[in-house]
């Protein structure tokens, strides 16, 4: 009954489906639930979790007749032991029903041969689609190679989430990436978080995503070190850098990292939030790193240095209320002066002027 109910709406526009049960008469319902979805003129968003391979089958071939679809999540579902998924899914896409804007496809253990499956159905959706998510689902290397050749036709891409893959031996795909958003200059969001990023990684990447992404999340890379950082800080200090929001938390910076993201920042003029910590996380920076903060964000040599400092940095680190959390305020590292928080607070609420120091 409900999936006829469903089918009969003309108000519901999102839908949450999680878990079946796969025995005989699960299945029944499976499929009088499904063919009753597949009738709704209604639904524009659809988010699903652990539907197992029958329920996953089901819901493909429902989604075959919802032309108005516009957005689908679809997770916790191994896809190791159900290769045809993937082809199913790039199938439809590619047949034109579904002009998606936003595709979620996190933890479903897809892999390279996963993202090859998927790849002439992305580029067929590509002009319509803003939002694309990969995240944790073992790709690698060539499975990155195979989403740039896609993402060539989606030229309309906001936000691309491919965190919690690995990534430590895909420099040739990161470099392509990094290719590619030189050629169509992504305007938003772009995460690898915890992607086991290392320093040769980060090389290949950071060109085209400081010039051309607002918002860059590399938090957990844990491998990158401040040889690392140097790539990353050059691409800061560019006249072309664009990039306003950089997630590094969950990294052992230290010392030497604070020092050399500190130089990126000379004469940058987009960075507001550089995040270098989560919660309450230890980053290894003592006072001889936060330091080097200090001298970029208010340089009292000269009253000339003064004026050219940094004044678009707001934040150094996550302050969850800040961003609509309801998490209490993180306090500042310690070992951090106190004027660093004074000249941050002076940024934020005094961007247009020059910090009084």
């Amino acid at each position: 009954w409900l999936g006829y109910f469903i089918g009969r709406s003309v108000k519901i526009q999102h839908l949450d489906i999680w878990h079946f049960l796969e025995d005989d008469e699960g299945r029944q319902q499976i499929d009088a639930f499904f063919d009753g979805l597949a009738r709704s003129q209604s639904i524009r968003r659809i988010s699903c979790k652990q539907l197992g391979d029958y329920g996953s089958i089901a819901l493909l071939r429902a989604l075959g007749n919802l032309s108005q679809l516009e957005g689908l999540s679809y997770s916790g579902t191994d896809f190791t032991r159900n290769r045809n998924g993937c082809s199913a899914l790039g199938t439809l896409l590619e047949s034109g029903v579904c002009k998606l804007k936003k595709l979620h496809f996190y933890s479903n253990n897809i892999g390279d041969d996963g993202v090859a499956s998927l790849a002439s159905g992305l580029r067929s959706i590509g002009p319509s689609l803003k939002t694309l998510g990969l995240g944790d689902n073992f790709i690698g290397n060539e499975g990155l190679l195979a989403l740039v050749t896609a993402l060539e036709s989606c030229t309309s891409l906001e936000e691309l989430d491919l965190s919690n893959n690995d990534f430590s031996l895909a420099t040739a795909g990161l470099r392509s990436l990094s290719d590619w958003l030189q050629s169509n200059q992504m305007e938003k969001w772009l995460g690898f978080e915890s992607c086991g990023i290392n320093d040769e990684g980060l090389q290949a990447l950071s060109g085209g995503t400081a010039r051309y992404c607002k918002s860059l999340q590399l938090a957990g890379n844990n491998s990158i070190t401040a040889l690392g950082l140097r790539y990353l800080s050059t691409s800061l200090q560019s006249v072309s850098c664009h990039l306003e929001n950089l997630y590094l938390g969950r990294m052992n910076i230290g010392d030497d990292g604070a020092e050399v993201l500190a130089r990126g920042l000379i004469g940058n003029k987009s960075l507001r939030c550089l995040h270098l910590r989560d919660d309450d996380e230890d980053i290894a920076i003592t006072r001889a790193g936060w330091s080097a903060f200090s001298a970029v964000l208010c340089d009292t040599s000269t009253v000339n240095n003064t004026y050219l400092s940094n004044h678009t940095v707001q934040e150094l680190w996550y302050d969850w209320d800040d961003h609509g959390g309801e998490d209490e305020d993180i306090d500042p590292p310690r070992d951090i002066d106190e004027d660093i928080v004074l000249y941050l607070q002076l940024n934020k609420e005094y961007p247009q002027y020059a910090a009084r120091c």
